[in-house]
């Protein structure tokens, strides 16, 4: 075990030191969360409009209530790349102390240029509209790519091409007019990249990315094994006292344009393209990483007053998915007696999860409905898929429970022994 912890410090901990130092990972981290008030917000609106009951749904119908609900989530939920392009742009700029309004003109700008038109031609003149299909899952990841690049490009050019003005200018009059010449660059640069991505087989540059970029990353990234293979890791790293941060920092683009994919197919009707993925993550988190969940529940048959006394303060913290209470207060983090519940609750309860979410449990899962990472992981099945999916997360939660109980028993009995003997020495000592 020492061995193992010296070998992951040596090596994986200067990685996840500076991935978690890492502007880029930073960005995308605060940039993604920064997008949480829009799936967050409509939370509600998506639970009304689509709660099961018949009675409701021809209210809403009959009302126009229905149509109106559904144009307002394809406003915000189908068109999350243009809020990603926004909420990150501003997160490099918070970073990289530059101008936050302009890094988001200057961000935004691009990817609109860059966005393919379906021209509408008419006697007179052409319209033109912007499917919506590049402006949610499938513009997430260039969305991304597009809020770090620019930002960063715009920084540095300002260092060469900015307008400096007298200080007897209006601030804002500066801020407006310096990055005249960077915008002119930006824009121009954007402009030859869709010219020439429209002289190719593809046609734009957002389905080059997602062929030969975006298309493979989510093949693996965004499938149930991926899925277990990045929170086993996590995990493991965990255990040791790396935070997972570093790891599922990076992986949550992939998370969220899996995401993202679901909600805009559910919206336009069309089986979910990440169905399994999405069912098994919302159960990987419960009582925090590890699955944790199980340990605490376990722990309310304690024996011992240390750990009846630890389950008081844990138990509630665990049921919200936070984790700390356990690690570091159990500790869990370096407790040879926990190193295999700990490592093996990804697989064995991801890979039940898994199978059943294959056999059916999770096919009502509504994805359009977002609940915070706090809620009780229960309470967010129920509201997603129904009784069915909550029986799922019912079922894994019994599964992390038969998995930690026999490590906690060890534990607790342990700490039993210890309180008796020290009750019975005080006894003697103070005959």
């Amino acid at each position: 075990m020492n061995k193992l912890q010296d070998w992951l410090q040596a090596h994986l901990g200067p990685l996840a030191e500076k991935l978690n130092k890492s502007d880029v990972i930073r960005t995308i981290t605060t940039g993604m969360m920064g997008t949480m008030p829009i799936s967050l917000g409509v939370s509600i609106l998506a639970i009304l409009i689509y709660l099961p009951i018949p009675a409701w749904q021809t209210f809403l119908s009959n009302s126009g209530l229905s149509e109106a609900g559904l144009e307002v989530l394809t406003v915000t939920l189908n068109l999350l790349a243009i809020y990603m392009v926004v909420s990150i742009s501003k997160a490099y700029a918070g970073i990289k102390k530059i101008s936050a309004t302009n890094s988001i003109i200057l961000a935004l700008g691009t990817f609109m240029i860059l966005c393919p038109l379906n021209v509408i031609k008419g006697d007179y003149s052409n319209s033109y509209t912007i499917s919506t299909t590049y402006l949610g899952s499938s513009g997430i990841f260039l969305a991304m790519v597009i809020g770090i690049f620019i930002p960063f490009l715009y920084s540095h050019l300002m260092k060469h091409v900015g307008i400096k003005l007298p200080d007897s200018i209006p601030p804002m009059v500066t801020d407006s007019l310096s990055p005249t010449f960077c915008a002119m660059i930006l824009f121009g640069g954007a402009f030859l990249v869709r010219w020439i991505f429209s002289l190719t087989p593809f046609g734009n540059l957002f389905d080059f990315v997602n062929t030969f970029v975006a298309g493979p990353v989510m093949k693996l990234g965004a499938s149930p094994a991926g899925l277990l293979i990045a929170y086993w890791f996590s995990t493991l790293l965990w255990f040791f006292g790396i935070h997972p941060a570093a790891i599922l920092g990076v992986y949550g683009s992939a998370i969220g344009i899996a995401v993202a994919g679901n909600a805009q197919a559910f919206l336009a009707g069309q089986p979910l393209p990440y169905l399994h993925f999405q069912a098994i993550y919302n159960l990987l988190s419960m009582g925090g990483s590890g699955i944790l969940i199980g340990l605490a529940l376990s722990m309310l048959t304690a024996k011992s007053a240390r750990y009846k006394s630890l389950s008081k303060l844990s138990f509630v913290p665990a049921l919200f998915n936070i984790s700390e209470p356990n690690m570091f207060g159990f500790p869990v983090v370096m407790n040879p007696t926990f190193f295999f519940p700990m490592i093996l609750s990804v697989p064995v309860c991801g890979g039940i999860a898994w199978l059943l979410a294959v056999a059916g449990l999770g096919n009502s899962l509504n994805p359009v409905i977002q609940t915070p990472w706090a809620m009780p992981t229960v309470i967010t099945c129920f509201l997603q898929g129904g009784w069915k999916y909550a029986l799922m997360c019912l079922i894994i939660t019994g599964v992390s429970t038969l998995l930690y109980y026999p490590f906690f028993k060890m534990a607790d009995n342990e700490a039993l022994k210890q309180e008796q003997a020290a009750t019975a020495k005080e006894t003697a000592e103070a005959k």
